[in-house]
C-alpha cells in the first residue's frame, strides 16, 4: 500500500488524536471511542512506518526479520529491506542472536542484530561510510564440534574498505599464528568460520558494527 504525503499526515493526525484520546491507557473497547476519533487500520499504520522511513532515512530502527524470505519488515509484513545473516551466537543469558546487514528500501545500508530466540525482530544502526573497518578475532578449542572456549584467543583487525576475502584470512591468521595452517573455509557474508585440518579447534571472524 502505497500512500502519498497528504494521506500520510491524515493518518498521522488520526493517530495523534487516538493517543492523546488514551492519555496512559494501552487499550479501548470500540464503544467507547468519541465520534471524531477514526483509529487507523494496521494497514494504513503499517503503511505510515514505511512511508516515514523512506523519508527520515532513520540512523536507528526496530523492524522484523522474515528469515524464509530474507526480508525486513514492518510489523504486518510490509517491506523494509532485504537481509544478509552473519554468524549465529548466544548471548550470556543463552539467547540466539544473529548479526545482520540490512540493504533498505531508502537505498542504505543498516547493521545490527537479529534477536533470533526472543522474536522476530532486530535492531539496526545505518552504516557510516568510511576508509577502514574492523573485524573480530576469536580462536578457541571444540568439543563434540562446537566452540568450547576453554581457553580463546582474541584481536581486533583494522582493514581498509574493500578488503578480499583472502586478504581478511591472511590477516586473521597472521594473528592466531596460523599462516601456514591449512582448513576448511565458510563464509556467511560479514563474518568467517575457519577450521584447521586435524585440529580441534575454530576461527571466527566477525565484522564489527
Amino acid at each position: 500500500m502505497t500512500i502519498s504525503a497528504e494521506t500520510a499526515a491524515t493518518i498521522r493526525n488520526r493517530e495523534t488524536a487516538l493517543r492523546n484520546w488514551l492519555g496512559n491507557r494501552t487499550s479501548y473497547h470500540p464503544s467507547e471511542l468519541p465520534a471524531d476519533i477514526i483509529p487507523p487500520t494496521n494497514e494504513e499504520r503499517s503503511a505510515l512506518e514505511v512511508f516515514e522511513f523512506l523519508r527520515d532515512k532513520p540512523a536507528r530502527y526496530f523492524l522484523y526479520i522474515n528469515a524464509e524470505k530474507r526480508t525486513a519488515t514492518t510489523f504486518t509484513g510490509d517491506t523494509l529491506g532485504t537481509v544478509s545473516f552473519g554468524r549465529e551466537y548466544r548471548d550470556n543469558f543463552g539467547g540466539k542472536r544473529v548479526a545482520v546487514t540490512i540493504r533498505a528500501i531508502t537505498g542504505e545500508t543498516y547493521h545490527g542484530t537479529y534477536y533470533k530466540s526472543s522474536g522476530d525482530y532486530a535492531r539496526i544502526k545505518k552504516a557510516i561510510p568510511r576508509e577502514t573497518f574492523q573485524m573480530a578475532v576469536e580462536y578457541t578449542d571444540t568439543f563434540a564440534g562446537e566452540a568450547n572456549y576453554c581457553w580463546v584467543k582474541r584481536a581486533t583487525l583494522t582493514l581498509r574498505v574493500g578488503s578480499s576475502d583472502r586478504a581478511i584470512m591472511r590477516a586473521a591468521k597472521a594473528a592466531m599464528g596460523l599462516s601456514n595452517v591449512r582448513g576448511r573455509l565458510d563464509s556467511h557474508g560479514d563474518s568467517f568460520e575457519f577450521r584447521p585440518y586435524r585440529s580441534a579447534t575454530v576461527m571466527f571472524v566477525s565484522t564489527v558494527y
